[in-house]
């Protein structure tokens, strides 16, 4: 393997704790992370996306539904019971070789794995992975009325760690892929994509590069200095010029990475506003007019200059954190973009402080939003977060995990993916250890917010107990990654695992309630015995899967059921009795 690209596998493998894997399974982890990144832009372990051994002839499968990662059955059903219509649904395909060459007949292999795969019964041997995935395939073609377009879109990748040159019999085999998809009917739009080492070396480099632009305004005034932001500007600019150097990457497709604050995506051509928005920008009379019928976009940069002479603004790491439609259907109606189509930008310098969470929640206040995408924005979530870095200056850094807060915050920090826990991850982990719920942590991810939101966050909470609940999936998740102990088996009861962890260490089943005066000594006792040097903790995650073992491990049915974990109660009861 070419040296620049094993060193870039080797630092995800790293990353992610996959050293113990073959190099051959780490580039498939490395790939899909990569490709998959490319539509789905949240946190996700590459082990999610890729496929088994006995998965024939496909390495990695990914199904997007409106901007979530679907993993399982449950998140399926979940994700299509909203009243939102105009779901995007995006389904991706990788093979990977880490051959130097393409070669027709792994192509011909390749084909073969899809038919099979798509016949939705198939033949070929299947995994529990693409047996799962092709139920949830089968409940997004049972729910096509709610799916923009009535199909979802799809995306194959071939990857090797070669490099690919379009010869016209290696060509040719990738368009009979491409043919053979499309006469499924199945899907909207099919791309097919042979990435070589050089492909594979730029996605990779893109997921790390900082997000820059340069614009040029037409007209701007400057905003007095307020506490938090350091510089603020209102400006008219040339919607084609926005566009093409805030809104598109290199192939002129939507850079939506530039979306990642801002709460909800793109709702379609379809949807109201958006619709008149597209009718403004066809009307040769309105569309002089519209940036003052536009409400027009705030961007946010934690580093932002303007040069007054030349009127033109340099952002770094920008985000738009309101506007997205409106941004959208300027991107995808910039033919329409003449010289007399002006917007009013925002332009607020916000670095990583609290003023940034403040803009972000009162720009995006509509009603339909996700209860979910604001929980991060809490004063308590900012306290927590607050612990969790002054508890990280105490320890070594094998013992720190992080709290990223709002979306894509540590994403240039250099930390370890598996040691970074998002608003979403932090609260299964807290719901399943302390609020004693691992079978909602089991299930489709939002269920937390909408079961348990009134217990998530409190100001009256100690935040100790959300850093030792996160400290304790990170360490249990540690062993999984390592193949040791037997752990991965026990992967899927991870949340009912470290809720026993819990009673284990405590050597008792009652926990002292988040705002007891007791919490913070409860949550030390269990966060030292993880940070000890003997790692003792070891056995106590041994003696859960033993626990396991004598209830019995569940069905994917049961473990998102109440009556799992009283099992566990009951057979953790008898275990401290005996001791």
């Amino acid at each position: 393997m070419h040296i620049i690209l094993k060193s870039h596998v080797e630092e995800l493998s790293s990353d992610f704790e996959y050293g113990q894997s073959a190099l051959s399974k780490q580039f498939e982890y490395f790939c899909n992370y990569c490709v998959v990144s490319k539509h789905y832009y949240g946190r996700f372990a590459p082990a999610a996306v890729t496929t088994d051994e006995d998965d024939a002839s496909l390495d990695g499968i990914a199904v997007i539904v409106d901007g979530d990662l679907i993993t399982t059955l449950d998140d399926a059903k979940e994700a299509f019971s909203t009243h939102k219509t105009n779901l995007q649904v995006d389904i991706i395909f990788t093979q990977v070789k880490s051959g130097e060459q393409f070669r027709k007949e792994e192509i011909a292999n390749f084909k073969l794995g899809l038919d099979d795969f798509l016949s939705l019964a198939p033949k070929l041997p299947n995994g529990k992975f693409n047996t799962e995935t092709i139920q949830i395939i089968k409940v997004v073609l049972s729910n096509l009325k709610k799916v923009k377009n009535r199909r979802p879109n799809c995306h194959v990748y071939y990857c090797t760690s070669g490099v690919y040159v379009a010869e016209r019999e290696i060509q040719a085999s990738f368009e009979v892929v491409e043919k053979n998809l499309k006469d499924t009917e199945f899907f909207y739009s099919v791309q097919v994509k042979p990435l070589g080492r050089g492909e594979i070396i730029k996605l990779y480099a893109d997921l790390s590069e900082k997000n820059e632009a340069k614009l040029p305004l037409l007209e701007f005034f400057g905003m007095p200095k307020m506490p938090g932001i350091p510089q603020s500007y209102v400006a008219i600019v040339k919607a084609s010029d926005f566009v093409s150097a805030l809104l598109e990457d290199a192939d002129q497709n939507l850079r939506e990475s530039v979306f990642e604050e801002n709460v909800r995506s793109f709702l379609g051509n379809n949807n109201d506003v958006n619709a008149a928005i597209q009718q403004t920008l066809q009307s040769p009379e309105k569309k002089s007019l519209f940036s003052v019928l536009n409400n027009g976009i705030t961007v946010v940069a934690p580093e932002l200059t303007l040069t007054p002479n030349t009127k033109e603004i340099h952002l770094t790491n920008y985000q738009i954190i309101n506007g997205c439609q409106t941004s959208s259907t300027l991107q995808a109606n910039k033919l329409l973009l003449t010289d007399a189509v002006n917007v009013v930008v925002k332009f607020i310098e916000s670095p990583e402080n609290e003023a940034s969470s403040d803009i972000i929640a009162a720009t995006n206040s509509q009603s339909d939003i996700p209860k979910e995408a604001f929980f991060g924005l809490r004063g308590k979530a900012k306290l927590v977060q607050k612990y969790f870095i002054a508890q990280n200056a105490a320890v070594s850094p094998e013992n720190c995990v992080h709290f990223e807060r709002r979306q894509s915050e540590y994403k240039h920090a250099g930390y370890q993916s598996t040691r970074v826990f998002d608003v979403r991850e932090v609260a299964r982990c807290y719901a399943a250890m302390f609020l004693d719920l691992p079978h909602n942590s089991a299930r489709y991810v939002a269920k937390i917010f909408s079961a348990s939101a009134e217990h998530l966050f409190r100001e009256e909470d100690h935040e100790s107990y959300y850093y030792a609940a996160c400290l304790t999936l990170y360490k249990y998740q540690a062993l999984i990654n390592g193949k040791k102990i037997g752990a991965p088996e026990y992967t899927k009861a991870r949340w009912h695992i470290i809720q026993v962890f819990k009673w284990l260490c405590q050597g008792t089943t009652d926990t002292p309630a988040p705002n007891s005066k007791k919490a913070e000594a409860f949550a030390r006792r269990l966060i030292d015995g993880l940070n000890a040097e003997s790692k003792s903790y070891i056995k106590t995650f041994e003696t859960c899967q033993r626990i396991v073992d004598a209830v019995g491990m569940p069905t994917d049915d049961e473990l998102k059921r109440a009556r799992f974990g009283q099992d566990l109660l009951a057979e953790t009861k008898r275990w401290l009795a005996k001791k």
